[in-house]
């Protein structure tokens, strides 16, 4: 699906959404969960273009639902991993990797039990890739070959969060440093208060930009009054207490875990997220 001009976000994956941009040098945004790689190749196909143009495999942090088919992407195209510098561990041989990590880690048990974690069987526990990058990038810097594309670093969600402002069609990708509920944007769930604070600090570094479309790591994009909505969200410290979060939203926390196991991607819920 086209969002913008050269920028489509590929259906049918599992995990966070990916978006592929297609200009005269291609980069994919974001790969979702392991096993997306040949439904992504299959996209670049489909809309003419052959998967040896994909230059960039850009991940905007670590997490598995958004790094996940980075490896087997790279192996099938060639593309270049990149992301933060703070994401990356030095292997021993001089080569960077990416961190391992799901946001289902060192989270209470309670917690699993109300989003349905708890009973996942050891089968469905994920492995983690080794995933290489290739080019480890800082904040303010330009992709190669890339130049309308500038990173932006927005620790919280992890250290290495980034997001991306692409300009020319001026579209803001979130990663995770907040979520599209549909009713409302939300931050996601976090467990540490310092965490919490570097968030909200990250958050307020983009309330002078210029965005016309925002593109989330989960939930659907968003045109119109993106940066009023993202102001508004900034208004908001993220002060409450995270089981008072939980309780109110356990729904749209429930269909948020399960839609990253599963095809297809999480389409928003109620409002009320931190």
């Amino acid at each position: 699906m086209e969002i913008a001009p050269n920028l489509h976000r590929i259906e049918g994956l599992t995990g966070s959404n990916v978006v592929l941009l297609t200009g005269e040098q291609m980069a994919v945004i974001d790969t979702g969960m392991p096993g997306n790689g040949e439904l992504i190749v299959d996209y670049i196909k489909s809309i003419g273009r052959s998967p040896s143009e994909l230059r960039w495999i850009v991940l905007t942090h670590h997490h598995l639902d958004h790094s996940g088919s980075a490896t087997e992407l790279h192996g099938m195209t060639g593309a270049r991993i990149a992301a933060h510098a703070d994401e990356a561990l030095d292997s021993g041989s001089g080569e960077l990797q990416l961190r391992k990590g799901t946001e289902g880690q060192h989270i209470p048990f309670w917690y699993r039990w109300i989003v349905g974690a708890s009973r996942r069987p050891a089968s469905q526990r994920p492995d983690f890739p080794e995933t290489p990058i290739h080019h480890a990038l800082n904040d303010g810097d330009a992709l190669p070959d890339l130049p309308d594309v500038e990173v932006l670093h927005t620790p919280g969600h992890t250290p290495g969060s980034i997001c991306l402002l692409v300009r020319g069609p001026n579209v803001l990708f979130l990663g995770d440093s907040a979520i599209n509920n549909r009713d409302r944007i939300s931050r996601p769930l976090m467990w540490n208060r310092q965490h919490r604070r570097d968030l909200d600090a990250s958050l307020r570094r983009l309330r002078d930009l210029e965005a016309e479309i925002a593109s989330f790591g989960h939930g659907p994009h968003l045109e119109g009054e993106v940066m009023e909505r993202l102001r508004s969200l900034t208004d908001r410290p993220y002060d409450l207490p995270t089981w008072r979060i939980v309780l109110k939203n356990w729904r749209t926390l429930r269909r948020f875990h399960a839609s990253t196991r599963r095809t297809g991607h999480f389409e928003g819920g109620r409002p009320g997220g931190p």
